[in-house]
């Protein structure tokens, strides 16, 4: 029994020296320890909400930047997208005030605009490294990184492999990719951002640290003649190394400025090559380069007066955003027989009647497809 005592008051001795070491007096948030405290902002009820809680503290921004909080965070909440970033046209410059050595500003969601300002997605963090006088160029942006490039051109004005790097605007954390040496004087056709390996892996998201940079280069094959290949390298956020493919010798490519950049489906990019049916397509898992053919009927012919776009949606459909005359027309390609469909059409000047700016003289001339999507276009 005494033993037992004496046991019994050691433990309650322990207790004791532990209670004593709680510092008295009240607790905050700060108190809170950070696996409780992701806890509490997994149950933010908007995309919105956890942006604007991410710029409280360094703490707070620190948890909700990390990759893994982040794809917690989207499997519980549908997303919402904040705001764009637009390049800016020189004339507008003044008026939309761009940070730092770039040609970007993030116009917030009309409906959010009021909830979030602008300069916390200011891109003035990145660096300037060599040459501060070519401002950044905004080449792609995959679930809330940014790409961009710094333009190196030759003689003849043609885009060189270029200064690379891939950034967080909600972080402020970036990264600069040099081009690989034996790329230097290729020419460049396309710079995009896609998901890391450990994307498709584990389920989990792009981050800092799970990226890659694909880069179509167009080059000359060696002992053909004046023969052009294309060729696709890729860089890996993960461990930081560049893997080089081989050129597509069996794929011809027309002259250089002959290629036009026409969007992208779920897993593939598609160039315009000025000729009649075929366009260029690059697979983004195999980075294998290909020529598919497109209905005239669908992409139009070469010489005709027309621009489209091509769009892929999460039903894995492949479509065609085209202007034809002063009309929107959107072709879809039904899945397993590849037949070609006209899925909707738009009258512009109908549809846009009554908005805001909106001018009696628009649509009179040909309209032009700057950017779209599987649910907008512009």
């Amino acid at each position: 029994m005494a033993g037992r005592r004496r046991r019994g008051r050691k433990n309650k001795l322990k207790r004791a020296s532990t209670k004593s070491k709680i510092l008295p007096g009240p607790t905050g948030v700060d108190h809170i320890p950070d696996h409780l405290l992701e806890l509490v902002l997994l149950r933010v009820d908007s995309s919105l909400a956890i942006i604007r809680a991410a710029f409280t503290c360094k703490r707070w921004r620190r948890i909700v930047a990390d990759t893994a909080f982040l794809a917690r965070f989207r499997s519980l909440h549908s997303a919402h997208v904040p705001g764009q970033y637009h390049v800016v046209d020189p004339s507008y410059r003044d008026n939309l005030r761009p940070d730092g050595n770039n040609n970007q500003v993030f116009v917030p969601d009309p409906t959010t605009a009021g909830a979030i300002d602008r300069r916390h997605f200011s891109l003035d963090f990145l660096p300037d490294l060599v040459d501060a006088s070519a401002p950044w160029e905004l080449a792609d942006s995959r679930g809330g990184l940014l790409l961009l490039y710094r333009p190196r051109k030759n003689g003849y004005g043609q885009l060189r492999f270029p200064d690379l790097v891939v950034c967080d605007p909600l972080s402020r954390r970036y990264q600069g990719i040099a081009y690989p040496p034996e790329m230097r004087l290729q020419r460049c056709f396309g710079v995009f951002l896609l998901d890391g390996a450990a994307v498709d892996e584990t389920g989990g998201c792009i981050g800092m640290s799970n990226f890659r940079v694909m880069v179509a280069v167009y080059e000359y094959v060696p002992h053909v003649g004046a023969a052009r290949a294309p060729r696709a390298c890729v860089f890996s956020g993960s461990d930081g190394g560049w893997s080089l493919g081989q050129s597509a010798a069996g794929v011809p490519l027309p002259v250089f400025s002959a290629l036009s950049f026409v969007g992208r489906t779920r897993w593939s990019l598609y160039w315009a090559m000025r000729r009649d049916g075929v366009l260029l397509s690059l697979d983004e898992t195999t980075a294998e380069f290909s020529l598919v053919p497109f209905p005239d009927a669908v992409v139009g012919m070469t010489d005709e007066l027309s621009t489209f776009w091509v769009v892929g949606g999460e039903d894995g459909a492949v479509r065609v955003v085209r202007m034809v005359g002063r009309d929107l027309v959107v072709f879809a390609q039904l899945q397993g027989s590849g037949e070609w469909v006209k899925e909707t059409l738009v009258r512009l000047s109908e549809a846009t009647s009554g908005l805001p700016g909106r001018e009696e003289t628009d649509f009179q001339q040909p309209a032009v497809i700057v950017a779209a999507n599987a649910s907008t276009s512009s």
